[in-house]
């Protein structure tokens, strides 16, 4: 993914050529090339904001079953945010980095299962190791979900939208840190990289959203 200076000047351009592109000649193949960059500059720009996300309507219905945990996802609240914290490229990295904690820690693609019963229960699970279990909501009008852990001893709150057929969980970083290190727990694995991704994640990173793509 191309790295960019301001996303919001690529979003403009992008709709400005497909507005305009009834006036290109057949025979200019720069000015078609230059179209369909800017195009596809703005679509990765969008696949990368929150809103995008949000825009298919789920039901409860939505999101129950098995889910399996595919990679890690990242949006940022908006086009200046994703500028400022660098772009595509950063996005590409901070999402690379989040794999790797989250495998050293026991969540991997092909062993990490959600399940959101119809009864409003809930678990997260390692093969047979339960990690994490209660009972939730789903608030149709602002996609959040709110998942209570056993005897209310805690709380997760994630924001959830699908991406083509996934469905993504995602969280403020500060909350992920806290689940994926009682999950490291757990499992008695080391959460001793917790402290560089707290810092990728960070307070540079304000208005950024990180979580699971989760499919079936």
């Amino acid at each position: 993914m191309k790295a960019i200076t301001t996303s919001a000047a690529l979003l403009a351009a992008s709709l400005c050529l497909s507005s305009c592109g009834g006036a290109l000649l057949s025979g200019d193949t720069t000015s078609t090339q230059t179209q369909q960059t800017a195009a596809t500059a703005g679509a990765t720009i969008l696949n990368s904001l929150l809103g995008s996300l949000l825009s298919t309507t789920l039901t409860e219905q939505s999101i129950i079953g098995t889910w399996h945990y595919q990679q890690p996802e990242v949006r940022f609240e908006s086009e200046n945010l994703l500028a400022k914290a660098g772009g595509e490229v950063a996005a590409a990295e901070i999402e690379a980095k989040v794999a790797n904690y989250l495998a050293g820690i026991g969540i991997t693609k092909g062993v990490t299962t959600f399940v959101f019963n119809e009864d409003k229960t809930f678990s997260i699970q390692n093969s047979t190791k339960q990690l994490y279990s209660g009972t939730y909501t789903f608030n149709t009008d602002s996609h959040e979900l709110v998942m209570t852990g056993a005897l209310g001893l805690s709380t997760l709150k994630a924001t959830v939208g699908m991406d083509g057929t996934n469905l993504c969980l995602l969280f403020e970083a500060s909350k992920l840190l806290t689940m994926t290190n009682t999950v490291a727990s757990i499992l008695g694995k080391s959460n001793a990289t917790a402290a560089s991704v707290a810092t990728v994640l960070g307070s540079n990173y304000k208005g950024m959203k990180v979580g699971f793509a989760i499919g079936k």
